[in-house]
């Protein structure tokens, strides 16, 4: 049985920072390209929560790139 390479917590936070800060742009984006007016009702009443996903993307990409410059850093 292969075994499968766990990756490492700063790969993983790199991950992360990435797919929330991309669903934070699409929620924010997606009431101006939505025909819809219900849909586009609904969606843009969560522009709250697009804000908070790029807020928490924004913050993992910043700390993951604070952990690779203390890795680099090290002797």
């Amino acid at each position: 049985m292969a075994s499968k390479k766990k990756p490492s917590p700063n790969e993983d936070l790199l991950w992360k920072g990435v797919l929330c800060a991309a669903i934070g742009v699409i929620v924010l984006i997606a009431p101006q390209r939505i025909e819809s007016p219900q849909l586009r009702d609904m969606v843009a009443g969560s522009s709250g929560l697009g804000w908070l996903a790029l807020a928490l993307g924004a913050g993992c990409l910043v700390l993951w790139g604070w952990r690779g410059y203390q890795q680099r850093k090290r002797p």
